[in-house]
């Protein structure tokens, strides 16, 4: 299963080799318009026919991670995040650093031994430490380098009738999605990108969205869902099993109202339920290609994924399904 293998692979951002070669093995088997760029995005392209409209899909490959910063003496290692973990989630975790995938353990003073501050405030990075179980700083050195990625080390698996597991599901389920819709012949241009370090500001896309530049622009990404313990009802707006959600916007970006209603109106014309909200903040990459491309209409369609920040986190088949069956319609009428 393309999913699982991605879920799998090791690729947190500026680090994608692993997941790129996931990506790669699997477009091989049915294309080879297949294209690298110097930022490591892949870009593909089906249906080279100059009439039709230039559509861009994008999806980011990367996933959330860590960096080593620093050695301490008793043989531990320092650490920062690559995009935006929860801190508090960190604890006890287990990972897997650099190329090697050594193993390791997130560490924290016992809570017997925090004071009061340490204990009701969040979690800096510098209160934890990764234990790979050397004796020193020089036997730690020998092992791991300055500069190493981690990982968590999750795997991905089916949970429940509905659910699926897995790390780095917000972006790899939208991969998945695009690569079930690069296998489908449709009369548009097709342009899809499974872009590097969306977690790091979208940097991956600012150059394919340049190259390519597309008349219209769909996002995959995933957002926090909202049905978790002890949401009160009315915080509860984005749900499991209820459908992607399709906003309209975005924090900063404002996405194209026709567009967004065309997908919208797909939907209701297939009976998919789908979500909406007020505003989201900030999720997928519109911005950056707004700051690329002129007169590039964008929209872009969210996975909700509960535990999103995490080390872990889930979403539903059910949506998966749905979303993979809306855009293939919508792409199809263009």
């Amino acid at each position: 299963m393309f999913l699982e293998k991605l879920c799998n692979s090791v690729g947190p951002s500026g680090y994608e080799d692993e997941t790129r070669k996931v990506i790669l093995n699997e477009l091989g088997m049915f294309t080879k318009d297949i294209d690298v760029d110097r930022m490591g995005n892949v870009v593909v392209h089906r249906n080279n026919s100059s009439d039709s409209a230039r559509v861009m899909v994008v999806s980011h490959m990367d996933e959330l991670g860590l960096i080593i910063t620093g050695y301490n003496e008793d043989g531990t290692l320092k650490f920062s995040t690559i995009g935006n973990v929860d801190k508090n989630s960190l604890p006890c975790k287990t990972i897997l650093i650099g190329n090697k995938k050594i193993s390791g353990i997130i560490g924290i003073k016992p809570i017997h031994l925090q004071n009061k501050k340490e204990v009701n405030e969040s979690l800096p990075c510098e209160n934890m430490c990764i234990d790979i179980g050397a004796l020193n700083r020089e036997e730690c050195r020998k092992i791991v380098s300055l500069g190493d990625f981690a990982v968590f080390d999750n795997y991905f698996c089916c949970f429940g009738d509905d659910f699926i597991e897995g790390k780095a599901l917000d972006s790899r389920i939208g991969c998945s999605i695009l690569m079930e819709l690069l296998k489908q012949d449709f009369k548009c241009n097709l342009y899809g990108v499974f872009s590097v370090q969306g977690n790091m500001g979208q940097r991956g896309v600012y150059g394919a969205a340049y190259n390519i530049n597309p008349d219209m622009t769909i996002i995959l990404d995933g957002i926090n869902s909202t049905d978790v313990l002890e949401s009160p009802g009315h915080l509860k707006t984005i749900q499991l099993g209820s459908g992607p959600l399709i906003p309209f916007k975005a924090g900063e970006s404002i996405f194209d109202k026709n567009m967004v209603e065309a997908v919208r109106n797909e939907a209701v014309n297939m009976n998919i339920p789908y979500q909406k909200v007020g505003d989201t903040k900030g999720e997928g990459e519109l911005k950056a290609i707004g700051l690329t491309v002129d007169n590039c209409k964008t929209a872009v369609i969210l996975m909700p994924c509960r535990y999103k920040n995490f080390s872990v986190s889930l979403c539903s088949k059910i949506d998966y399904q749905n979303t993979l069956n809306l855009l293939k319609n919508y792409l199809r009428e263009l």
